[in-house]
């Protein structure tokens, strides 16, 4: 996590920043998640860091439907069209940031969450 920071953004909060040029196709961060039931993402506090886990995955292990991502992933602003994208990476119980395009320093990464929102766009 060398090329970014997470900063206040303001009208969104926390977010994500380079700090130094990413180029397309890079991995921009890979980190650990927490996998849970659906049921404890839905809990004050986590609702709005739990990630769709496993759950359209064919066997996988009932109760770990969500996922709460470690490092920077939880920070990560919605955009559309957005400049990074996720990747579920489960049989490690990782994440990783992949750059969809070259980001330049000080520019906000943005992943599309790709369900209905539950905010405002800003």
């Amino acid at each position: 996590m060398r090329k970014i920071v997470y900063r206040n953004i303001p009208g969104k909060g926390r977010g994500v920043v380079a700090t130094e040029a990413i180029v397309s196709g890079e991995i921009v961060e890979r980190s650990p998640v927490i996998p849970i039931a659906h049921g404890d993402s839905e809990k004050p506090g986590l609702s709005d860091y739990a990630f769709a886990w496993g759950e359209d995955v064919p066997g996988f292990e009932p109760g770990k439907e969500c996922a709460i991502a470690l490092g920077y992933i939880g920070l990560y602003n919605h955009g559309k069209p957005s400049n990074v994208r996720l990747e579920r990476h489960y049989a490690e119980n990782e994440m990783s940031i992949h750059a969809l395009r070259n980001i330049a320093p000080g520019e906000e990464l943005t992943i599309d969450y790709d369900i209905p929102l539950w905010f405002d766009p800003v």
